[in-house]
């Protein structure tokens, strides 16, 4: 399995994660590989952090491959250095490590690398077509003009929904496509964790024309905002937003139809004191995957489809040959249907 979707910390923010901890447990989650999204107090949007990163993984000495995607600005210098990295470091047979894409924040999330207006957006695309860049954008969509964050109540967790809702996402999914075409985008346009049905239905209208992709998280497909309702709330916030129920079951069916390319976890590890205090969004995700895909099992997910969607797929997208180790072993936590990322906190210590 490889999960093409992992926050890693370390540096500034080891507190939440780092690469060492997140590698061991990717091990031991039966993964074959992750691939970093580093929104870290620093941003990873050059050669030499990029090889900062590639160190951290190699002292760990894991069988896990580690894959890192290069953060974009508006910058077009900024954009050529990572394409540059990108071509250099792509992952060949035998290493360990390398560059698998290219990462954008259309939107504000957690980190400072956002690119709000849609015309620097724009930009963006217009610079990697000059550049003739051809491999992976992925993208994080959430329209910033769509948002209403004067609804958010920190008392009332599940407002965050209607902060960031769907339309949001809808509408920032459209812009990239748009630019994308305008610009005759010459890559593969990933759309991330997307959390609604019709997301899913307008990557898929465009299939025939362009490069496009979705992926999925264990979170928007188990979970929605109800989990928001109880006592810990708040430590299901997460960026876009878990939705309503009707919403949940329509994003499984779509994975269940095979209309969802990938299976990501968005892991992303906060400090209980910044998910409660702060109310920073995300979930930490990474030990939940045996889980995850025995409940997956259980709903009726055959395991072709399964391994297509965490595997074999995310290869074809990213256009590499991640091996697998061939070693998985699903331990089963959950006794029923329930799932709970935060049943895995006890192991998080470094």
């Amino acid at each position: 399995m490889i999960d093409c979707h992992v926050h890693c910390r370390d540096e500034e923010q080891a507190e939440k994660e780092t690469i060492g901890h997140a590698l061991r447990v990717a091990e031991d989650s039966g993964l074959d590989a992750i691939f970093d999204m580093p929104n870290t107090a620093r941003p990873v949007i050059t050669r030499q952090r990029v090889l900062e990163r590639f160190a951290l993984a190699e002292a760990a000495n894991s069988r896990v491959f580690y894959g890192i995607y290069v953060g974009v600005t508006a910058n077009s210098e900024q954009i050529k250095e990572a394409i540059e990295t990108w071509r250099e470091f792509f992952p060949r047979p035998g290493v360990r490590v390398g560059v698998i894409g290219l990462k954008m924040f259309a939107g504000k999330s957690v980190g400072d690398l956002a690119i709000v207006e849609p015309e620097a957006q724009e930009f963006v695309y217009e610079t990697l077509s000059g550049l003739n860049y051809d491999g992976v954008l992925a993208v994080h969509c959430e329209k910033e003009s769509e948002m209403r964050p004067e609804l958010w109540d920190s008392s009332k967790p599940w407002t965050h929904s209607e902060a960031r809702p769907e339309k949001a996402e809808i509408e920032s999914i459209r812009d990239q496509i748009n630019f994308a075409i305008n610009t005759v985008y010459k890559g593969h346009l990933h759309i991330l964790h997307v959390s609604t049905p019709k997301s899913v239905d307008i990557v898929r209208s465009y299939r025939g024309d362009m490069r496009i992709s979705c992926g999925v998280t264990p979170h928007h497909l188990l979970l929605n905002k109800t989990a928001m309702y109880g006592e810990r709330g708040v430590l299901y916030k997460v960026n876009p937003p878990l939705r309503d129920q009707e919403t949940m079951r329509g994003l499984f069916s779509a994975l269940l139809d095979g209309r969802i390319d990938v299976l990501e976890s968005d892991h992303a590890p906060h400090t209980y004191e910044e998910k409660t205090q702060q109310y920073m969004s995300g979930i930490p995700n990474l030990a939940s995957w045996p889980d995850f895909i025995k409940i997956l099992q259980r709903l009726g997910m055959h395991q072709g489809l399964i391994d297509r969607m965490t595997f074999n797929r995310v290869n074809e997208i990213f256009g590499v040959q991640i091996p697998a180790l061939g070693d998985c072993v699903l331990i089963d936590h959950t006794g029923d249907y329930a799932f709970d990322p935060y049943i895995h906190l006890k192991s998080k210590k470094k």
